[in-house]
């Protein structure tokens, strides 16, 4: 082969070794950048979660507290 041939195909192969490379790092960076968005989603799902939860013992001690309210009240006019 002439030299000429040869390095056309070495300029060629250093060309799509480049794009390749340059195509990976580019996958990694929005890889990267997903990973944030889902880290992120996630923490603030747990914060609603949190509030979902004291929110919900809450209710549950108003309605206890309700209930034996309620219960008292029967008694006293004799439903109960």
């Amino acid at each position: 082969m002439s030299p000429e041939v040869v390095g056309l195909i070495g300029s060629f192969l250093a060309s799509a070794f480049a794009l390749v490379r340059y195509a990976m790092t580019q996958n990694r960076s929005m890889l990267d950048r997903f990973v944030v968005f889902l880290e992120g989603a996630l923490q603030r799902q747990e914060q609603v979660n949190g509030r979902f939860q004291h929110a919900l013992e809450a209710l549950g001690e108003n309605v206890r507290e309700n209930s034996a309210l309620l219960a008292r009240v029967a008694e006293r006019i004799g439903l109960g």
